[in-house]
């Protein structure tokens, strides 16, 4: 008997463009970097994913357990047909992990319990202050020229001199829009929908490379995206359930990882 594992739900998980043969399919990488992950540019496409945008886990594994807790017939039908005993912890957890679906999403915008945008602090390295500071040196002056005026031994000075007194630690993180998920990077200077993307997820990293023990940073582990089968799914963003489209993924296979510079 065969069980659709997408009928049980999806819950979320709490936790640059390149023109090759690996990047022509739609492939999510779980590479042997510790809680890196790679999507290719054709379920980047699809998803309508832009780099610096998010993306998102879920899983089937909740509504499973709930399932069986609920002596849910199909999965009975199913644990009676393969020999499963579902009556002893051995026997759901062997259930649960042969039913288990994956799928992933675009992030979704966060909110608090009043429905209010959630913000947070972008990371903001000294290097981007620097850089940061260098754009918009005249405007910080207009605003701050007595206080630089003061740090200057109080003595007024032209612009430029004023404008070298300012340092990165005047410069405050920058607050943005929360969502759920982990960000969309790349280290191309590509931007848009469609790009080669990375993206970190350290939970989910181990989890989807459990069984590999101590290969799970000398693998790459590569599923397959089924970009032509989205499924409906609902997300939590903290204060509403709101709908999304997920593409489940389907392992394809465990790979040693490419080294650069490598002569065939």
């Amino acid at each position: 008997m065969v069980v659709n594992k997408l009928k049980f739900g999806l819950s979320a998980i709490q936790a640059g463009q390149k023109s090759s043969v690996a990047n022509a399919e739609p492939r999510l990488i779980v590479n042997s970097t510790l809680g890196k992950f790679q999507l290719t540019s054709p379920v980047t496409k699809a998803m309508h994913l832009a780099v610096g945008e998010y993306v998102q886990f879920l899983n089937n594994i909740e509504n499973l357990e709930i399932a069986i807790s609920e002596g849910n017939q199909e999965i009975f039908d199913w644990a009676a047909e393969n020999g499963v005993d579902l009556n002893t912890r051995e026997g759901k957890d062997f259930a649960i992990k042969e039913l288990t679906a994956w799928a992933i999403v675009k992030g979704v915008e966060k909110r608090d319990i009043k429905n209010n945008p959630v913000f947070v602090t972008e990371r903001f390295t000294e290097k981007d202050k620097l850089a940061y500071i260098q754009a918009h040196g005249a405007e910080i002056l207009a605003e701050n020229r007595e206080l630089l005026i003061e740090r200057n031994n109080g003595e007024d000075a032209d612009d430029e001199t004023l404008i070298s007194l300012i340092t990165p630690e005047d410069i405050a993180s920058p607050k943005v829009k929360g969502f759920t998920g982990s960000r969309a990077t790349t280290t191309s200077n590509a931007t848009g929908v469609g790009c080669m993307v990375s993206f970190t997820d350290t939970f989910t990293w181990n989890t989807l490379k459990a069984d590999l023990g101590d290969d799970k940073t000398s693998k790459n582990r590569v599923f397959r995206v089924l970009v032509d089968s989205p499924v409906e799914a609902k997300v939590n963003n903290g204060y509403e359930k709101v709908d999304v489209i997920a593409f489940p993924i389907e392992f394809e296979s465990d790979n040693d990882p490419i080294v650069r510079g490598a002569k065939d």
